[in-house]
């Protein structure tokens, strides 16, 4: 949870959205009485004396106040806080930009640490104004960014968003547009962008540095969630089950390596079940939570569609067992899509089949096709008689 020290060629891993992710897994009905996970979280705030956070968690998940736990950590945070402002204070006529920047970051990174949003700001945007080097002003804002990311503040993320295209305009080393990518990636999947945030994780698996961030499992997990859903089967195919670095990360993680290999394999069963298990993750995420039902939505209808497509038309019964549910539920689910126009196809409750819109009308074409070529097999035939005649 330390920071990095201030002039280190890393950049600073505080906030980590480790504890931020904690936080909004208690917030939910099934964690709110989770004593592991509270036990947890507490001990994480208690090592790093993290009162201002404290607060905060006490007053959005309805905890009760410790105040005598509170004010010790308080005490604690100040006095830190007294000498850093000494010795900015005490740096202000003797020393030059370079210098007053790695204090202001000092300053940041500790308020950071304790999750302070407000005076973090503040102290980077002082930071700032100390910065002349292109790098150490972009890493100034992903810092932001990071801090609106723990927070979940998207008003933050968007606009450092943009002040960060707007200077990458100016020329950038690789490793900052790299990073970049990631921080729009999962400002992408905040604001349900999974497309966008789809092209740029999966154009990041080979080149993937930016852990101040994101840990190498995370960004997996939100690489293939996203790429899942945007991707066509083709290019699914090349970008990740084909995809090396892809494979290697997967090795381990058994459940996303089945959703994607059994979506692909069209291993229907398997997926609705792997899907479940998915369902699970994203409603714990707090970057996904908001559309997780979105989500699973257009998975079964990715699902839905691979099947028919590929028929005229299919049995009710041939479907469920495929997806390893009872028929009541497809033709609940397919009638549903199919009234709100996601879905091309229409029931025959007759027959007991799902037919293929698409197919259908081809067939309409051809059949058109076939007899306007024959009406101008007619013409030829009478012109050739007037012809010879």
């Amino acid at each position: 949870m330390a920071c990095e020290i201030p002039g280190s060629e890393e950049p600073p891993k505080c906030p980590t959205l480790d504890i931020a992710q904690l936080k909004f897994a208690l917030s939910l009905p099934e964690y709110s009485y989770d004593y592991c996970r509270k036990h947890k979280l507490l001990t994480m705030i208690l090592a790093e004396d993290m009162a201002p956070y404290y607060k905060l968690v006490t007053k959005d998940l309805d905890w009760e106040f410790d105040v005598c736990m509170y004010y010790q950590m308080k005490q604690h945070n100040d006095s830190v806080l007294e000498e850093i402002d000494k010795e900015i204070e005490d740096s202000l006529k003797d020393m030059g930009l370079t210098e007053m920047r790695e204090l202001y970051m000092k300053k940041a990174n500790y308020l950071s640490k304790i999750g302070d949003k407000e005076n973090t700001i503040k102290a980077l945007s002082q930071a700032y104004d100390s910065t002349i080097a292109l790098k150490n002003k972009l890493d100034n804002i992903f810092y932001c960014i990071r801090i609106g990311l723990f927070f979940m503040d998207t008003g933050l993320i968007r606009r450092n968003i943009q002040r960060a295209e707007s200077m990458l305009e100016q020329g950038a080393d690789w490793h900052s547009r790299n990073c970049f990518k990631i921080y729009k990636a999962l400002y992408s999947l905040i604001t349900r962008d999974f497309k966008t945030a789809a092209n740029l994780l999966v154009n990041s698996i080979s080149t993937f540095i930016c852990t101040e961030v994101l840990s190498f499992d995370m960004f997996i997990r939100y690489t293939l969630l996203s790429a899942i859903l945007t991707l066509n089967r083709s290019e699914l195919k090349s970008k990740l089950i084909q995809n090396p670095d892809m494979q290697q990360a997967l090795h381990n993680v058994v459940t996303l390596k089945e959703y994607l290999f059994s979506l692909y394999n069209c291993d229907y069963k398997l997926f609705f079940l792997r899907l479940a298990d998915v369902e699970v993750l994203i409603k714990q995420d707090m970057l996904l939570n908001p559309h997780y039902q979105n989500y699973i939505r257009e998975m079964k209808i990715k699902a839905y569609d691979q099947l028919l497509s590929t028929y005229i038309s299919v049995n009710i019964s041939y479907m469920s067992h495929q997806f390893g549910v009872s028929e009541d539920y497809i033709e609940d689910e397919l009638s549903k899509l199919i009234a709100a126009g996601r879905l091309n196809y229409k029931i025959d409750k007759i027959s007991g089949k799902v037919v293929n819109e698409h197919s259908e009308s081809k067939m309409e074409v051809f059949k058109a096709v076939i007899k306007q070529g024959d009406i101008v097999l007619n013409r030829i035939h009478k012109l050739s008689r007037v012809i010879n005649i």
